[in-house]
């Protein structure tokens, strides 16, 4: 009888055992997407408005200034001024290239969805004298928040798009100690 039991017991065990590897644990509502090289922040701005999604933060930006070489700190206060891209722990940054001496700026721009901040970030090119460079080996990556239980659905509608270079879900990885 107490072998029957413990087995009974194993069996019982074993069917309610699911290979966790199959499926891959995400972030719900989380879709991150990498633009294509060659696109700029404008077309950038088209798409996000285009599927009317909360962006978390635009990254991987990347830009020179025409303005004078002892104009750095000038560029980076002005651009660190605007709340879409400054935050305590992610301010612009840049540095003052040691053949050259252009000025290179790094942005990482916040609530990028909202409108009002995307119409001041073009005009802080103008006025900054940034030119945008598109033809890095890395584009941008925008960080998405979709609808919970559809993210595969955004995945893929992503993958579609001309200018996705590749989207997925922000998968979780496990660390072994």
């Amino acid at each position: 009888m107490n072998s029957f039991r413990f087995i009974f017991i194993l069996l019982l065990t074993l069917s309610g055992c699911k290979d966790k590897n199959l499926e891959p644990r995400f972030e719900p509502t989380d879709v991150l997407v990498g633009i294509k090289t060659g696109y700029t922040i404008d077309k950038v701005f088209d798409l996000i408005n285009q599927v009317n999604l909360e962006v978390d933060y635009i990254e991987y930006s990347y830009y020179r200034s025409s303005l004078p070489s002892d104009s750095l700190q000038y560029v980076l206060d002005y651009l660190n001024t605007r709340p879409y891209a400054h935050r305590p722990d992610w301010p612009v940054t840049g540095y003052l290239h040691y053949q050259t001496n252009v000025i290179h700026v790094f942005p990482k721009l916040f609530q990028a969805n909202d409108e009002n901040n995307q119409r001041d970030w073009l005009e802080c090119i103008k006025v900054m004298k940034l030119k945008e460079i598109t033809d890095s080996e890395v584009g941008k990556m925008i960080y998405f928040h979709v609808p919970q239980g559809i993210e595969k659905k955004w995945v893929e509608k992503f993958q579609q798009m001309d200018l996705v270079e590749w989207a997925q879900l922000n998968y979780y990885h496990e660390i072994s100690l």
